[in-house]
C-alpha cells in the first residue's frame, strides 16, 4: 500500500460514517486528491465507480483537481459522484461547486441474529465464493457489478425456482466493517428475496468478525425500509452531489 494511504488509514476511524472512504483507500485502483488548504482533508477517487469519497472537510477549490483526476482517468466530469459531510456539501453548493445535491443515509446494524436467521430462511440462498460456477448463472447486470470490483467480494444470492434472483455483496470492506449492496431482479422485488440474500451474507460476515453498514440515498424509500426491516439504525448522513 502507498505510504500516504497507509498514513491516512491510521488516522481515520474505522466507523460506519467512513466505511466507504476507508474501504476505497484499501484498493490499489484508487488515488488521493488532497486539500492544499485544510490539513487531513481530501477525497479518495475511485475511477472504476465514478466516485470520490471525502475525509475531513475538503474545500470547494478542490473541484478543479477532481476534474483533472477524472479527465486523466477517462471519467466524464458530469458523471463523477462526490460524497462528504452535509455541511461540506452546503459549502460547495454556496460556492457554486456542486449541483444535484442529495443526502445519503448511513445505517449501522443494531438487530438480533435470530431475526436475520429467520429472514435468511425465507428462500433458498447460497453464499458465493470466488470462482463459484453459480456466478455464470447470475443475470448480466449482477454479474457485471461483481466483475467491476477490484477483487472478489463477499456475496450471496437468493434463488427462486433454482435461479438467482437477488444478489447481496460487500461493495467495500474495512478492518471491521463492510458496506451492503443489494440488487433484485425487477420481477421478484417486494417478495423478500433481497432481504434473504442480505441476511444470509450478514450472518456469514459476522462469523468473520465483520459488521454491516447500509448506505442509501434518502429518497430511496424501499431500500431505507429494507434496512430498517433487517435491524439497521441511523448512524450518519452524507451529502451527495456532482460537479457543475
Amino acid at each position: 500500500m502507498e505510504p500516504t494511504k497507509a498514513e491516512l488509514l491510521a488516522r481515520l476511524g474505522d466507523v460506519p460514517a467512513l466505511v466507504e472512504a476507508r474501504g476505497l483507500l484499501r484498493r490499489r485502483g484508487t488515488s488521493l486528491v488532497m486539500s492544499q488548504q485544510r490539513e487531513g482533508a481530501g477525497f479518495v477517487f475511485a475511477p472504476d465507480h465514478d466516485l470520490a469519497a471525502a475525509f475531513g472537510a475538503p474545500e470547494p477549490g478542490l473541484a478543479e483537481a477532481l476534474t483533472l483526476a477524472a479527465r486523466a482517468a477517462g471519467v466524464d466530469r458530469g458523471h463523477l459522484r462526490l460524497r462528504a459531510a452535509p455541511e461540506v456539501m452546503e459549502e460547495w453548493c454556496a460556492e457554486g461547486a456542486a449541483r444535484a445535491a442529495g443526502v445519503v443515509e448511513v445505517f449501522s446494524w443494531g438487530g438480533k441474529p435470530e431475526a436475520l436467521a429467520a429472514q435468511a430462511a425465507r428462500h433458498e440462498v447460497r453464499v458465493l465464493a470466488g470462482g463459484d460456477p453459480w456466478v455464470d448463472e447470475l443475470p448480466g447486470p449482477m454479474r457485471r457489478e461483481l466483475e467491476a470490483l477490484e477483487s472478489w467480494p463477499a456475496a450471496a444470492v437468493a434463488m427462486a425456482g433454482g435461479e438467482p434472483v437477488a444478489l447481496a455483496y460487500a461493495f467495500v470492506e474495512t478492518e471491521t466493517l463492510w458496506d451492503v449492496s443489494v440488487e433484485t431482479t425487477a420481477a421478484f422485488r417486494r417478495e423478500g428475496f433481497g432481504a434473504c440474500a442480505a441476511a444470509a451474507l450478514m450472518l456469514d460476515q459476522a462469523a468473520a468478525g465483520l459488521a454491516p453498514v447500509w448506505s442509501v440515498a434518502a429518497t430511496n424509500g424501499p431500500s431505507v425500509a429494507l434496512a430498517k426491516r433487517l435491524g439497521f439504525v441511523p448512524a450518519a448522513r452524507w451529502g451527495d452531489w456532482r460537479l457543475p
